[in-house]
């Protein structure tokens, strides 16, 4: 999601640099103006078979070079299709990064699509067999013939060296336009993209990467968030442009500030300016700031906040399902902190192995406590469906320790796995706040 008020200002700024005379803007108007297309293809994307996680891939390194890709497209293993594709992308990107259909079956179309789309010629290339050959003679293996079929390539191609497979990728031009077509096995992509496809990009293409914080909170909605930060791009400087970020991943909102400047000292200093002023905004919600690729998720936060506090935990769970467990024995300092946890359908099956002193979260958060020795003991109950006199959603939770005890009454009428997940990132909050006390 972008700022408005920022999007209008960027237009603005982006015309009055480019009026500017300069090699530095020349450069910038390289960046701004190229377009960069992906294309997938194989009929597995387009009926489900198959989750497309290359384009996403390669968009992320995309963004990581400073370039933008400007669309995603997944086409099936079909002739037409694919001309039609190849043609529409050529006539008005820059670059365009293809993957799948080079394998040896029948249904590998891509070469053939590219060399009539463009109207080449289709030509064994020498270099290409020899390394499908090599490939399987390595390995102890007779290439079966059909393989001699992937080294049928567009005339005038540049073979890009395939380590982990059998299928070279090839490069072409068509216009001003450059085409690389890579494999869809993901491992060999990704290997080529790195070695041979991006680097070719970064010599062809101006890029300048932005400057990029992301920003991670639990405990608003996203729409709260945004209202938080509404008019964060009022001091940003004239010749600074900054785009505003939002992305819910339940029960989390992550927040990316992209501030892009001719000055990176500059674009630098802003940045920082806009973390402080966001991070002053969304108080103690937020529990990371980092950049661009950021991978702390709140249980890690909370894992490595109690074991940092020589801190312990055990949980009795009913409405979070045994997932506070899951969620700290997935981290080295999550194992570290967690004592134990009991996992039960109803609070009876609590009582009879806890013995509590009472019937509510707190007391059995603290009898978990005792039970395994522990710094902290929460307790979770609720459930997504309606239970006893409670409406379907509702959720207490408890934490108690050394420093005392803490709980909560929530409602949220979700499905069973967000409300699990939910119920446990709120017990581990609680836990977070006690081990501060």
């Amino acid at each position: 999601m972008t700022i408005q008020t920022a999007q209008r200002d960027r237009t603005r700024v982006d015309i009055n640099l480019l009026d500017r005379a300069s090699p530095d803007n020349a450069a910038l108007h390289s960046t701004a103006m190229s377009r960069i297309e992906i294309i997938t293809i194989g009929d597995e994307l387009i009926d489900g078979r198959l989750v497309d996680t290359n384009a996403g891939e390669l968009s992320a390194r995309l963004t990581d070079l400073g370039f933008r890709a400007t669309e995603h497209r997944s086409v099936g293993d079909d002739m037409g299709g694919m001309i039609e594709a190849l043609r529409t992308a050529a006539d008005r990107a820059d670059a365009i990064l293809v993957s799948g259909g080079l394998g040896p079956t029948g249904d590998d179309l891509t070469a053939v699509a590219a060399a009539a789309a463009f109207g080449l010629e289709i030509e064994r290339s020498t270099e290409a067999l020899e390394h499908t050959r090599r490939f399987f003679t390595e390995r102890g293996r007779e290439m079966p013939p059909n393989n001699e079929k992937q080294a049928d390539l567009p005339a005038g191609s540049t073979v890009l060296p395939n380590p982990e497979g059998t299928a070279v990728g090839f490069r072409l031009d068509a216009g001003s336009c450059r085409l690389y077509f890579m494999p869809g096995v993901p491992r060999e992509l990704r290997r080529m993209a790195e070695e041979s496809v991006l680097p070719d990009l970064k010599d062809r293409l101006a890029a300048t990467p932005p400057m990029v914080a992301t920003i991670k909170l639990f405990g608003k909605g996203e729409s709260e968030v945004a209202h938080l930060l509404d008019g964060i791009e009022s001091g940003v400087p004239d010749g600074t442009d900054l785009i505003v970020q939002y992305r819910a991943t339940f029960p989390e909102i992550h927040v990316r500030l992209v501030v892009e400047s001719r000055d990176r000292s500059a674009a630098a200093a802003v940045l920082d300016d806009l973390v402080e002023d966001a991070r002053q905004r969304l108080g103690h919600h937020v529990f990371a700031v980092g950049g661009p690729r950021l991978d702390t998720d709140y249980p890690a936060f909370a894992a490595t906040t109690l074991a940092d506090a020589g801190m312990t935990l055990a949980a009795a769970e009913i409405a979070s399902a045994g997932s506070v467990a899951k969620m700290l024995g997935s981290s080295d300092p999550g194992r570290r902190c967690l004592r134990g946890s009991l996992v039960a359908a109803d609070l009876g099956v609590l009582r009879d192995q806890l013995r509590p002193a009472g019937v509510s979260a707190e007391a059995v958060a603290e009898a978990v406590r005792l039970r395994f020795g522990s710094s902290i003991g929460v307790a979770t109950f609720g459930s997504a469906e309606a239970t006893g006199d409670d409406r379907p959603g509702t959720l207490t939770v408890a934490a108690t320790g050394p420093g005392g005890t803490r709980s909560r009454e929530l409602y949220f009428p979700i499905d069973h796995d967000r409300f699990q997940r939910l119920a446990a990132y709120a017990a581990l909050r609680l836990a977070v706040g006690i081990s501060r006390i």
